[in-house]
């Protein structure tokens, strides 16, 4: 693929012949301004000083971003609530002309502050955002991106940082329980900082938590299949979904692949430019993606009316009889996702409207570009470093049901990851040098880790609930609750539900779901519990 001149792109390709060490960062700086900007009056921005390697300072150091608001801070000694926003750059945690931000009680993290007299902060993890040690991303700089580095981050933020209005350093992780709150990835590194680095942080509430990784997450399409079902009161959407993929498997599949009859079923889906089939199957999947959104589930469900609408075959001269339910996804699909999937990544100038599925094309910018700008990056080097894995995948042949193609497989995505990361001077990433998720849980515990004042929320239809502590395949079934543990496998709610508080989903023109609502207010009580029990040791009253 050549990128066209003139195409406005949110990141440039990396051109340096070395990715360098970044400078001191300055505070003053347009883009550190705009980050003070969206976290509004009363918060305050700073830098804090990081190892590159916690492991070796001569490596140097770099800059880590963070904002923190001291609104309900109760003085000298208080508690300190704090949340990383994972992949996303913290801008998208700050910004409350979205409607939220973990700063203030429209998030829970917001609203545990306000309960506990706490300062709420939110930290940028390290090589997203503006938090990063290098200017380019390739195998070599990129080895320094583990979760055992970005937990160690906020370890020694916590024991060491100074805030503006605790020049004393009264409210470090030493001095005054710490709760950490976190949701998807972050609340993944949340339980590993949990379990390695016990007792840093008093208390945690990890929200739709990954803490069983695997490599074939079928689970995740199929979840999504039993909320339609559950939404919709009946299975009717989810037969017409597996039809469509059978049908779409019957020609990518195939013992004998009919070029023609794949290429007129491109065609039937709008897929005007060469397309491989891996990358169609996962294109025509893409509408699902929005269900783990916040409130997304309801693009899917409007969908499905679309899908189970009208029964009319359509006679195709190449395809024969199409059956009705192929005909109305693809139309629905032409009609609102396959123009809209890629300006996603907000890239714009590219002729073919699905140029960002194509895995197969090295110069595909979403591949070159190795840069801050390119989040994505980062994000798949997690997945393939650590290995975090867990791809989303059509149901195993052994399954009845599979609402997208099986031709979307570990493999598929696996396979993407010598794609952005070709070895670098001898280095490589974690999986293609024998790690697998496997590797991941012995060292983690997974399913059987024990855990002290940790709340595990989980959606019944969050599609990564399978790899939770409420999965229904972890062995002798969801985690129960106990003294030190609550877990809450909250009813009709899908991914980090529990996020966004009445008052933000208020400002998000959506309602609140009862079952999320209770359990909030459960864990607010639960929270305010083990923070006092943890003040009233520190100051012995």
């Amino acid at each position: 693929m050549k990128i066209p001149a003139g195409t406005v792109l949110p990141f440039a390709p990396w051109i340096a012949p070395k990715a360098t060490l970044r400078g001191v960062q300055d505070i003053t700086s347009e883009s550190a301004l705009s980050v003070i900007r969206a976290a509004g009056a009363g918060a305050t921005c700073d830098w804090f000083e990081q190892p590159v390697d916690h492991k070796n300072a001569r490596l140097g150091t770099w800059q880590q971003l963070y904002c923190v608001n001291p609104q309900w801070w109760a003085g000298p000694g208080s508690p300190v609530v704090l949340m990383t926003p994972g992949e996303n750059p913290i801008t998208a945690a700050i910004n409350s002309a979205r409607g939220y931000t973990y700063l203030d009680n429209t998030t829970m993290s917001g609203a545990y502050a306000q309960a506990l007299g706490a300062a709420a902060v939110v930290l940028e993890h390290r090589y997203f955002g503006g938090s990063s040690p290098y200017d380019g991303f390739d195998s070599e700089t990129l080895q320094y991106l583990t979760m055992e580095q970005a937990a160690a981050d906020i370890v020694a933020f916590a024991q060491n940082v100074t805030f503006p209005f605790d020049k004393n350093q009264t409210s470090v992780a030493s001095k005054t329980p710490w709760v950490y709150w976190g949701s998807s990835y972050s609340a993944t590194l949340g339980s590993w900082i949990e379990h390695f680095k016990p007792g840093v942080f008093h208390a945690f509430h990890l929200s739709s938590a990954s803490v069983e990784v695997n490599t074939d997450n079928w689970y995740y399409y199929d979840t999504i299949r039993k909320g339609i079902d559950k939404y919709r009161n009946d299975t009717s959407c989810s037969l017409a979904l597996n039809q469509v993929a059978q049908y779409v498997d019957s020609l990518l599949l195939a013992p004998t692949i009919n070029e023609t009859k794949v290429e007129a079923l491109k065609q039937f889906f709008g897929a005007t430019f060469p397309i491989a089939d891996d990358d169609f199957a996962y294109a025509i999947a893409t509408p699902f993606r929005y269900w783990q959104e916040t409130g997304g589930y309801r693009d899917v469900l409007e969908m499905c009316d679309a899908v189970v609408g009208v029964n009319d075959t359509v006679e195709d001269k190449v395809l024969g009889t199409v059956p009705a339910s192929v005909v109305n996804y693809a139309a629905y699909f032409r009609m609102n996702f396959r123009d809209s999937t890629c300006t996603y990544f907000d890239v714009w100038g590219q002729e073919d409207p699905l140029w960002c599925l194509n895995t197969h094309d090295l110069l595909n910018p979403f591949f070159e570009a190795r840069t801050l700008g390119n989040p994505w990056r980062t994000w798949y080097w997690l997945l393939c470093n650590e290995p975090l894995a867990s791809w989303a995948t059509g149901a195993p042949k052994n399954q009845p049901l599979s609402i997208v193609s099986r031709k979307i497989d570990s493999h598929y995505w696996q396979r993407q990851c010598e794609m952005h990361f070709p070895p670098e001077n001898g280095q490589k990433y974690g999986s293609s040098k024998g790690l697998t998720p496997d590797t991941l849980n012995k060292e983690t515990g997974g399913w059987g880790r024990n855990s002290t004042r940790v709340i595990w929320t989980s959606g019944e239809f969050d599609p990564w609930r399978a790899t939770s502590m409420s999965s229904e395949v972890r062995p002798g079934g969801p985690l129960p609750s106990s003294d030190n543990v609550a877990v809450f496998l909250i009813k009709n709610a899908e991914h980090a539900d529990d996020a966004f508080t009445a008052r933000g989903l208020a400002n998000l023109n959506m309602k609140v779901n009862p079952e999320v609502a209770k359990v909030q207010e459960q864990s607010l009580q639960i929270m305010k519990k083990w923070v006092s029990e943890a003040l009233v040791a520190h100051t012995g009253a």
